[in-house]
């Protein structure tokens, strides 16, 4: 069990905040103020440690400073802390993204290179064959402000199927437990990112059958807090970068298939832009204040 993992679970029971990651070494050796690292809890909480510790050792290595793996409760309570700026890096679905660019002065660093395909899957013994068998049922995912839940809904409505009168949407903790309520029956389907399907345990994805891909979105976003020096963020950057092109960070990109860096482009914009008022709406009717 290495270091990280230990503090971790050390956490477990505490912290409303969710410590994921430290760096005792580093910290003892006084290189500087942690580096905090925002993490959507779009996955269980080991799962998103586990996927991310690489990246967190990297940071830590190139930066020569500590760095901490932090999430949330929720999506809600997520978006909270990035309206409040409590993470110096966070990474993001898109369009929580450009809402933090926005609104708030974030500062756009890089997008994995693969984008994030939504898809709708079901228990593997009782196969969906058309939007026809969403009739009557529920969906489960993650929460109603993900992007893929809004522009799911959007092309299920252009199909003839309408929230609310011919299905409903069930709010979970995670993909992970959006899939495991599809598993076992609790709902129809569930609309999650493939890339959880990729990482959920091989129980899971061998009782799920993917019905179809529904939306295509920029794959997730990497910015950093307004307010953090221009020299910090520049370094981030090329750490990044450094990741990237190591054999860890091969591993890391094959194994969610996120496909490594890039920058934001015009495509990214032009689509986000469109999705800001919906955005805007949802967040703030879930998070007054």
């Amino acid at each position: 069990m290495t270091p990280a993992r230990r503090r971790f679970l050390s956490h477990l029971s505490l912290a409303p905040a969710l410590l994921l990651a430290g760096a005792p070494a580093l910290a003892k050796n006084g290189s500087g103020e942690a580096l905090t690292v925002g993490l959507m809890p779009y996955l269980s909480t080991r799962t998103l440690l586990h996927t991310h510790e690489a990246l967190a050792h990297s940071l830590e290595q190139t930066l020569q400073r500590p760095v901490q793996l932090r999430t949330a409760t929720d999506y809600q309570d997520f978006f909270q802390h990035l309206r409040n700026g409590s993470y110096d890096l966070v990474i993001s679905p898109p369009h929580y993204a450009w809402l933090a660019i926005s609104d708030y002065g974030y500062q756009p660093l890089l997008v994995h290179k693969e984008p994030i395909r939504g898809v709708i899957v079901s228990a593997s013994n009782k196969p969906l064959h058309s939007s026809r068998d969403l009739r009557g049922g529920s969906i489960a995912i993650n929460d109603r402000s993900a992007l893929l839940a809004i522009i799911g809904s959007q092309v299920l409505a252009a199909e003839g199927l309408q929230e609310g009168r011919d299905y409903h949407f069930i709010n979970t903790v995670s993909h992970s437990s959006a899939l495991q309520n599809a598993v076992i029956g609790k709902t129809r389907a569930a609309l999650v990112n493939a890339t959880s399907l990729r990482l959920a345990p091989p129980d899971i994805r061998e009782r799920t059958l993917v019905w179809r891909e529904i939306a295509v979105i920029p794959g997730q976003f990497y910015i950093a807090r307004p307010g953090l020096a221009a020299a910090t963020v520049d370094a981030v950057r090329k750490a990044l970068l450094v990741f990237e092109a190591s054999a860890a960070g091969r591993e890391f990109f094959s194994s969610t298939g996120q496909g490594g860096y890039r920058p934001v482009n015009a495509d990214d914009r032009a689509l986000l832009e469109r999705a800001l008022p919906e955005t805007r709406r949802l967040l703030h009717a879930a998070t007054p204040g």
